[in-house]
């Protein structure tokens, strides 16, 4: 399936939240499944770059999924929106986070427990109130590294900066895939260059940025989903430092922990059949 016969596919829909602000999605409601999954992506924050994730977990799920829309810049607000979506469609779901969307899974989780089944988060960190001082610096680093990102984009050109975001990802995050697993990566890069503009990667830019004001959960944040949470924290993830990983380990309630998703940061993107097989089997042995 090519991303254009996705959009045909799963074509994209409309729901205005109750403050009047529209808030589209992409929804698939599988008459055979028992569970329904929210893909959060990542920190480009385009979920059509997940398209494949989505046509793939359709089989066994009903599947939701979204943008970071730029009308939702406070985490909380956004977080508020999806709870009134979720209500709007009567679903109960299940949160499938990776990377920055592992942490708006804990914000959705944390303000809304009544629409959450449970939790699958992939390569992030933790929101904790106690996390390590190690941890809580690197994400400081991490947070300054992207305000310093958000000046270089308000002076160089936009199509340069893609061009280094591709080269960041094909050089730099793809050392030893294999040539057919670069193809795919390929491919992902190609849909980003044409769905990113510079007006929404300044909102994503400031939207992460914003997670720090929810710095301060605990454990009993995420009781209500003790032994249904699954964690997927390659080993050879250079994005979030082994600190991070510790404190996300430690805020969640006997969690499954999967280390060895080899493919660093993108593991997910290269490794699709054996993340969905993961994320799969987790979600079917916890469901009615």
């Amino acid at each position: 399936m090519t991303l254009a016969e996705f959009r045909k596919t799963y074509p994209a829909a409309d729901f205005i939240v109750s403050g009047g602000k529209p808030f589209t999605y992409r929804y698939y409601k599988n008459p055979e499944a028992k569970a329904t999954m929210v893909l959060l992506t990542g920190g480009i924050g385009l979920s059509d770059l997940f398209y494949k994730h989505f046509a793939r977990f359709a089989g066994d799920f009903s599947v939701l999924t979204f943008d970071y829309q730029i009308q939702f810049a406070d985490n909380g607000v956004f977080a508020d929106a999806v709870a009134e979506l979720l209500c709007h469609l009567k679903e109960k779901v299940w949160l499938v986070g990776q990377s920055l969307g592992g942490v708006v899974a804990q914000v959705i989780a944390s303000r809304h427990p009544e629409v959450v089944e449970g939790l699958v988060l992939s390569n992030t960190c933790s929101l904790s109130g106690s996390m390590s001082e190690v941890g809580y610096q690197d994400l400081v680093k991490m947070i300054g590294s992207q305000r310093t990102f958000k000046k270089w984009l308000s002076i160089l050109p936009f199509p340069l900066i893609k061009r280094m975001m591709r080269w960041a990802v094909m050089k730099k995050k793809t050392d030893g895939f294999t040539t057919q697993e670069k193809a795919a990566m390929e491919e992902l890069c190609d849909a980003m260059m044409e769905l990113l503009t510079k007006p929404y990667e300044q909102h994503m830019i400031d939207f992460l940025c914003d997670a720090e004001h929810y710095f301060g959960m605990s454990r009993d944040d995420f009781a209500p989903w003790e032994g249904r949470v699954l964690l997927i924290l390659s080993e050879d993830d250079a994005t979030f430092t082994p600190a991070c990983r510790e404190d996300l380990i430690a805020l969640m309630p006997s969690p499954t922990v999967v280390t060895d998703l080899i493919g660093g940061h993108l593991a997910l993107m290269v490794r699709l059949e054996q993340y969905a097989e993961l994320v799969t089997k987790f979600i079917q042995a916890r469901t009615p």
